[in-house]
Parts: C-alpha cells; structure tokens; sequence
C-alpha cells in the first residue's frame, strides 16, 4: 500500500494490482463468494475511472461531449486512481481472509507496543461486527413480520439506526461493568503470546523484494 501511494506510474500500479489480485486468488476466498464481494467495488472502479476521465484537465483533448471532456492526461489519472482503488481492495480482501482479528490484536500488543486499553477497545469494536449483522438481521424480520413498510429509504434507515444504537449503548455498558469486575488494567497476563518466526520474517522479506523489485524495474 506504501508503493502504491507513492508511485504515480501506471505500469507500476499495474504490476502491483496483479500481484495483489494474486494475493487474493491464494488467500482461500471461494471464486463465486470473491466475485460477489467484487461486484459493489467494480461499480465503484468504474464510476471512479469515468469521474476522472470525464471531469479532469488536460490540452490533448480525444472526446467531448457537453459538459464531459476527456483528454489522454485525465485518461492516464482515471486508469492510474482507479487501479489504485482496486488494489487496495484486493490487498484488504486479502487481509481479511488470511488474518485472524484477535491474534493481530495480541500481535500488535507485543510486537509493535500498541497500548493494552486501546487494542482491547478495537478487538471488542470488531467483535460487535457480527453482532451488528445479527441485530440488523432480527430488526428486518421483526419489521417483516408486523409488516411495517416505509415510504422512503430515510424512514428505513432510521427504523434500524435508531434501536441498533440504542442496543449498541447497552452492550457498550455491559462490557465495561464485565472489564471492571475482572479487574482490567495495564499489568496483566497472556494464555498466548504471538511470536515472529524466521518463516514469517523469510515471508515478509520476499513480498517486500518482489514489490520493490516491480517498482524499480517495472
């Protein structure tokens, strides 16, 4: 992601998103379950490439038409952000499916330092993810069955938004009483502690050398 923001050549870009894109297609993700997950992002990679096409500057002008004009400048910055974007996607798909939430909580905790009230405060907010899922889920079928219906999609959003935060509040609360009762503080001990072994630090090296290799000689 680093080399991404960095480079502003497009073949570089390029040759990063297909690694990326390798990265993902290895990271276990089912084809069908992938290319669903895409599917909102492809929209979002081509109305990005058409906003940039469309609406930037540039004097080597190739089509217009009203208010759109596009030129080989704003055409090179469409491709270049676009494919940015879409390599992003593939790197955090990636992520997701190949790292375990609490053990890179723990990790950070030992290895990079991060604060203990800080990294339990951020595994808790992705422990309430599912639980999110879940009390969506329950609002939709319970709105289903009193057979409620909204006129507009404010209405809807409000119907959910409103008791989501109201629930969220409450188990907010009950988790700080449980993490007072335990007694949570700084000094505490670890059934795990996660460790860097050579395997990890040969595998970081060659991602790292691969990727700076396509961005010196690509």
């Amino acid at each position: 992601m680093v080399l991404l923001i960095t480079t502003s050549s497009l073949q570089v870009t390029f040759a990063l998103t297909v690694l990326a894109a390798v990265g993902v297609c290895s990271s276990g993700w089912r084809l069908p379950m992938l290319l669903l997950r895409l599917v909102p992002y492809g929209v979002l990679f081509l109305l990005t490439f058409w906003m940039m096409a469309a609406f930037g500057k540039g004097s080597a002008e190739l089509w217009t038409f009203g208010w759109f004009r596009i030129t080989e400048e704003s055409l090179d910055h469409a491709w270049l952000i676009a494919t940015r974007m879409l390599a992003f996607v593939f790197l955090s798909l990636t992520f997701v499916a190949t790292t375990d939430p609490t053990r890179f909580v723990m990790s950070l905790i030992h290895q990079c330092r991060l604060p203990v009230r800080l990294a339990y405060g951020f595994l808790a907010g992705l422990r309430f993810i599912p639980i999110f899922r879940q009390a969506i889920r329950t609002i939709r079928q319970a709105r289903r069955v009193r057979r409620q219906r909204s006129i507009w999609p404010w209405q809807t959003f409000f119907a959910i938004s409103l008791p989501l935060f109201t629930t969220s509040i409450i188990r907010s609360e009950q988790i700080a009483i449980a993490m007072e009762a335990r007694q949570f503080q700084t000094n505490r001990t670890y059934y795990v502690r996660p460790i860097v072994t050579r395997f990890d630090l040969l595998f970081f090296g060659l991602v790292s050398s691969i990727a700076t290799s396509l961005r010196l000689f690509v």
